[in-house]
């Protein structure tokens, strides 16, 4: 029991290290642009930051709900099946990175103004990256014990297993149902008084 305890935190660990390391590579992306592709960052951050003004709050948050569900759900399925994982790994050092890109371009292009810019624009997407993780975990989780069972015959109540992986599930809807409420509602706002 205790052992599984051991493997369960170091698998979490594991996932917070790769999460952290694809941050700071993201980061640094933007350092080894070349100036164009810089401008090219420049001019799709001013668009972005104009556009709050013109927002269309409602179709805004319908495509913003459906693209973080359609993440979770894809880790979801992927923890069902047992090759799943690398793509679950994947997901995770995607998400990460392009959360640290989007810090350090924001940052690079408002200087000293783009850290508070940043600081406001990354609280729901950091609240995504952490349900990321959540999610990833629990997928793993259920991949692993879904190769105990078929492979190695090991004995487990498959039941509780699939009950605690639905759980999980509506958990972070929920999640990601508030994090799509900040993001498009709360942050957009904020962003505003300070552009």
């Amino acid at each position: 029991m205790r052992k599984r305890k051991i493997n369960k935190n170091k698998l979490l660990i594991k996932l917070l290290i790769i999460s952290i390391i694809s941050i700071i590579l993201g980061l640094l992306y933007i350092a080894i642009l070349n100036s164009s592709n810089k401008q090219l960052i420049g001019n799709n951050l001013e668009t972005f930051f104009t556009s709050l003004n013109k927002l269309n709050y409602t179709k805004a948050f319908i495509n913003c709900i459906i693209s973080n569900l359609l993440y979770v759900i894809l880790i979801w399925i992927l923890g069902i099946s047992i090759i799943g994982i690398f793509l679950i790994i994947f997901i995770v050092v995607l998400k990460s990175f392009s959360l640290g890109f989007t810090i350090s371009s924001i940052i690079y292009f408002y200087k000293l103004k783009g850290i508070l810019l940043a600081c406001i624009y990354m609280i729901p997407l950091i609240i995504n990256l952490f349900i990321i993780i959540v999610i990833s975990y629990y997928g793993i989780l259920f991949s692993k014990n879904l190769n105990k069972l078929l492979f190695l015959k090991k004995e487990i109540s498959f039941r509780n297993v699939i009950k605690n992986y639905i759980k999980i599930l509506l958990i972070v809807i929920i999640g990601i149902l508030i994090s799509s409420i900040l993001e498009i509602y709360v942050v957009p706002l904020i962003l505003k008084l300070l552009i």
